[in-house]
């Protein structure tokens, strides 16, 4: 799990993740800052089967896709993605943003996050961010109720990563990484 107030740095889309919040007795929320560059690449479409997203934009403007459609927000406008809806976000083409990012149930978010952005700083992943299948495998098993990818069916991605959680274990893979963990350019 990330420190309260860490930033975190994605050096191939050039996006900062700033951990504000974390869940607690007094709220179930993850309250980040997240700082994009104009154009910048965001993740691929997703799920989060169980927490809305809300992106409030505080300098700048955001490009969010939703169910197939493309919402710019912009400086002072908020966007609720609810629960199951596919979704994905990016840098506006000619502005980057300072945007802060509500999850209501975030279940291991942060995790999640901090260990993507690892992954990419020690470059573990491709030119579009993506890690390796077992990677992805693994961690994304360990987040079933947290975020789910959207390029096959559920179940057809179930199926595939239990298929490749023993290939990511022989290798020397885990499900999540802490920021800094990872020597550049190892392996994987």
């Amino acid at each position: 799990m990330p420190d309260l107030g860490q930033t975190i740095v994605n050096p191939v889309a050039g996006d900062t993740v700033t951990f504000l919040e974390f869940p607690s007795v007094a709220s179930a929320e993850l309250v980040m800052e997240m700082t994009t560059v104009a154009g910048g690449l965001g993740p691929p479409l997703h799920v989060h089967p169980h927490s809305s997203e809300t992106f409030t934009v505080v300098q700048g403007a955001i490009v969010v896709t939703e169910a197939g459609r493309e919402v710019v927000v912009e400086q002072g406008q908020t966007h609720t993605v609810p629960p199951g809806i596919p979704h994905g976000f990016a840098g506006h083409p000619a502005l980057d943003a300072t945007t802060r990012v509500v999850m209501d149930r975030p279940g291991r978010m942060a995790e999640f996050l901090e260990t993507f952005y690892e992954l990419n700083r020690a470059g573990r992943t491709d030119a579009e961010g993506k890690p390796t299948f077992p990677q992805i495998a693994l961690t994304f098993s360990a987040l079933r109720d947290d975020i789910r990818p959207v390029v096959a069916p559920w179940p057809a991605q179930l199926v595939l990563y239990a298929l490749l959680r023993p290939v990511a274990r022989r290798q020397g893979l885990k499900p999540f990484y802490r920021s800094g963990e990872l020597a550049r350019g190892s392996g994987g």
